[in-house]
C-alpha cells in the first residue's frame, strides 16, 4: 500500500497556509485543514484522481471547499505532496 510523503516545501506551504488563516479566519482554519487532509487522503485510493498537468511529472488536484492547488506525484511505493497553495497564487 502506498503512503503519502511531504516533501519540505509541502510541508512549509502548509505552514504558511496555517499562519496566514490563523490571522485572517481563524475559525476557519480547522475546516481549511480539514480539506486539505481530506483531498490527500483520497489520493491514497484514487492516485490519478487529480489533473495531469502538461510537460510536468507531476498530477494536481484541486480541494472541494476551499480550492487549494495540491501538487502531488505517484510513485511506486508513495505519493509526494510537492506543495500546497491558495488556487490563485502560484502555477502548478
Amino acid at each position: 500500500m502506498r503512503r503519502i510523503l511531504f516533501r519540505e516545501e509541502a510541508e512549509a506551504d502548509l505552514r504558511s497556509i496555517i499562519d496566514y488563516y490563523e490571522e485572517v479566519a481563524p475559525a476557519s482554519v480547522d475546516r481549511i485543514l480539514a480539506d486539505i487532509h481530506r483531498s490527500i487522503s483520497q489520493l491514497l485510493r484514487f492516485p490519478g484522481l487529480g489533473m495531469a498537468v502538461p510537460d510536468r511529472p507531476f498530477r494536481r488536484l484541486v480541494t472541494i471547499h476551499y480550492h487549494f492547488k495540491i501538487a502531488y506525484r505517484v510513485e511506486q511505493e508513495r505519493i509526494e505532496i510537492l506543495g500546497i497553495f491558495r488556487y490563485q497564487d502560484r502555477e502548478a
